[in-house]
């Protein structure tokens, strides 16, 4: 239909809205008129904006009318009445009057317009009897679960629609899952046949139905005496019944009844291994997740508990679940368990349950395994001590290369001043010179090599005072020595430890004082009882108060903008915690500086050791009888000076660069020992030389001397490891390498 005409019948309505209004009041002749006055007049502007093509509000009219006529004790269905109606009265009102518009084309806008308003009204009615539905069914389930009795509500058929937690706790269940079950499969079979005689009833006048009957639920028969109320609506129909159960339980079975219930219904719900015990050590309950544990050796005959305590402890060991069920106290322990399938970190809690009376008749254990957190743990502990280490590194490094520069200097100018020619009476002080300078580079470069290769775990004699005065301070700048006053006993002061790992502690509290010393550092080593203490002291600002319980947290630092990671203390006092030992935050005493003061102590040997020293220059004497060596190495300078140092010794020496001439001698001569470099270049390395020899001369694959300067490489390190052959890193002085040749000519 056009807008146009729709528009002349809108007119013509807001026109005689009022008297139209008037009209259908009358007609319908309402006890509460100002409120059907108010609906109508609502109806009738809404035909209007629908007739103009205007927004109309139909879903407000409808809930106001069925409101209404409820209200007023009047169905939905007088409502429709009432207002078919009223459309009729409107389009008899309007015949003959509307100018424009045919009678047909008033009665079909006003039927079209009444048809929409009929439909919000049904989808009303329908939307608000599914609200008052569930409304009911929500105060039906509150009333039903405020009966302390177990109770349930059932249809007409006799399936259950609601129930309490008493009524599901007696069947062992959850109440969400009896909703839809047929109650009268949850009976035996006498009990289900007078259920369903109480059910058949259809008048609504019986009484309450009783009489005593048995729940069946699996293998549980629950005796109980049963009260059944039929239900009618409003129209008198039967709609259901309520029943009730009454049971008087011994003790016991209530105790062991909450006990079951827990067991099925809240245990499952937890992700974790558990299981319940009863006092005499037999699992009453154990749950799916045990198996996802994978320990292949349990059976899930006895508590999982004792089988991992046994495993871990020995079979004499007491398991903690006997000590949960006689003090009634929580427990609980992280241990390591080594099985078949390896070594496995778990988490054990017991925790007591009581009964109603107080008294422990269940244990609750959780196992949960924890060697995956481990796991995680260990690699960002490696991480931490990695970072560590680069970090120190780089401080290691330019420290060593200042250090470098003061010999090499003097070794570089006297050989120039050798080359020009010196006067004889000059020369063998120049050569000690020379020697004594490349020894100290020597020995810088294994300090530097040592460190890049890791710390070693091997702990070792040590004396504290000489560590610091050979390890310690040579590593030292020094514009970082001229701040550092050193205040050392002379009083042995054996320990034992790592000695690189144990520098790298010293150094790092060294120089956070040096960092915050204003002129002057303090360094005390001193004996005290069974102890050795070193106190490093600067005449800094000290540590804040605020920080001073923070300060070996992992990761704390004042200095981040400036690129520190706040390990530092903290990796150091880990290293003299596992030494047995301790690093505190101290107070100076008299004589030192007055700010920060660290302290760490380590214990002391009880006993008398001598500490090891290695080879010293000049030891190995020449062998009684000449013995044939074979040097491979591709550093011409090297080669030659090794086959003369070695032919000064007594040697029979035969020098080859590659390993394909190495092949070759072998092949033509016999040899006492072979000195190998690892890093050959050419068709055959080291390592492939010496699978040679290993596997065409085996008794000479013990005589194998390696030199090498690739010791910082860790593949290399393996390599030489394996091998079990003494190992000289380059640079190292040629009597050391006699030394080695002769223990492995003649061990």
């Amino acid at each position: 239909m056009e807008k146009s005409q729709g528009k002349l019948l809108a007119a013509f309505v807001e026109q005689r809205l009022e008297a139209l209004t008037d009209h259908l009041v009358a007609y319908l002749k309402a006890a509460d008129e100002k409120k059907l006055r108010s609906i109508i007049n609502m109806w009738l502007i809404n035909q209007a904006a629908y007739c103009g093509g205007k927004p109309y509000r139909a879903g407000e009219w409808a809930s106001k009318t069925v409101d209404y006529f409820q209200n007023n004790g009047r169905g939905v269905d007088e409502a429709r009445r009432a207002f078919r109606h009223c459309r009729n009265e409107t389009i008899a009102f309007c015949l003959n009057k509307v100018k424009g518009l045919s009678d047909k084309e008033v009665y079909d806008f006003i039927m079209e317009s009444a048809d929409i308003h009929e439909a919000y009204l049904n989808e009303y009615c329908t939307q608000h009897a599914r609200e008052m539905v569930a409304a009911e069914r929500r105060k039906s389930a509150m009333i039903v679960e405020a009966v302390v009795h177990p109770l349930a509500l059932l249809n007409e058929q006799g399936f259950i629609e609601t129930a309490n937690l008493a009524f599901a706790r007696r069947l062992g269940v959850t109440p969400e899952s009896l909703a839809g079950r047929d109650m009268l499969a949850l009976c035996n079979t006498q009990t289900a046949g007078r259920m369903r005689t109480a059910l058949r009833h259809k008048s609504a006048g019986k009484q309450l139905k009783s009489f005593a009957g048995t729940l069946v639920n699996g293998k549980n028969k629950i005796k109980a005496f049963f009260h059944v109320q039929p239900l009618f609506d409003s129209a008198g129909v039967r709609s259901g019944a309520a029943l009730c159960l009454e049971t008087d339980m011994p003790e016991t079975d209530k105790i062991n009844d909450d006990i079951r219930y827990v067991e099925d219904c809240l245990l499952g719900a937890i992700p974790f291994p558990l299981q319940m015990l009863n006092e005499s050590g037999a699992i009453t309950y154990s749950s799916d997740a045990v198996k996802t544990l994978g320990l292949k050796e349990y059976d899930n005959k006895e508590p999982l508990c004792c089988f991992l305590y046994r495993g871990r402890y020995g079979a004499k060991h007491r398991c903690p679940c006997r000590q949960t069920f006689e003090t009634g106290r929580f427990f609980t322990e992280e241990f390591c368990y080594t099985g078949p399938e390896g070594t496995r970190w778990f988490m054990l809690i017991m925790l007591p349950v009581p009964d109603r009376s107080g008294n422990i008749s269940r244990a609750l254990c959780c196992v949960y395994d924890m060697t995956q957190r481990h796991q995680i743990q260990k690699q960002l502990e490696t991480e931490i001590i990695t970072q560590q280490r680069s970090s120190l590194t780089a401080q290691v490094a330019v420290t060593v290369a200042h250090q470098l520069r003061n010999p090499l200097s003097v070794v570089l100018g006297f050989a120039e001043v050798m080359a020009k020619g010196l006067p004889t009476e000059q020369t063998g002080e120049a050569i000690n010179r020379i020697l004594r300078n490349a020894v100290r580079c020597k020995d810088i470069v294994e300090k530097l090599l040592a460190f890049g290769k890791g710390t070693p775990m091997e702990r070792r004699t040590t004396d504290f005072s000489l560590l610091v005065r050979e390890s310690v301070r040579p590593m030292l700048a020094p514009s970082q020595s001229a701040l550092i006053e050193w205040r050392l006993t002379e009083q042995p002061a054996a320990i034992e430890c790592v000695p690189e790992q144990l520098t790298q502690v010293i150094l790092s509290l060294i120089d956070n004082a040096l960092r915050a010393a204003e002129s002057k550092v303090v360094c005390t080593l001193e004996v005290k009882g069974d102890a050795a203490r070193l106190r490093v002291a600067d005449d800094g600002p000290g540590v804040p108060t605020e920080f001073r319980d923070r300060i070996f947290e992992p990761f704390f630092t004042t200095q981040r903008d400036k690129g520190a990671v706040g390990l530092g203390l903290t990796l150091a006092r880990a290293v003299a915690n596992d030494y047995g030992g301790s690093l505190t935050l101290s107070t100076a005493i008299r004589g030192e500086p007055d700010g920060a003061c660290m302290v760490l102590q380590l214990p002391l040997l009880t006993e008398k050791v001598s500490l090891a020293r290695g080879i010293e220059p000049g030891q190995g004497p020449a062998p009684a009888s000449p013995c044939r060596a074979l040097v491979v190495d591709d550093e011409a300078d090297l080669l030659d000076l090794l086959k003369t140092a070695l032919y000064m010794r007594g040697y029979l020496t035969d020098a080859v660069s590659s390993g394909v001439e190495a092949m070759e001698k072998l092949a033509e001569n016999t040899y006492d020992a072979v000195v190998l470099d690892y890093l050959l270049s050419g068709a055959l390395s080291g390592a492939d030389v010496y699978a040679h020899i290993k596997e065409r001369f085996p008794q000479l694959a013990g005589r194998i001397v390696f030199i090498t300067a690739d010791t910082m490489n860790y593949q290399t390190r393996l390599f030489l490891e394996k091998t079990g052959c003494p190992v000289l890193e380059k640079p190292f002085l040629t009597a050391d390498l006699t030394a080695i040749l002769k223990k492995v000519i003649s061990p």
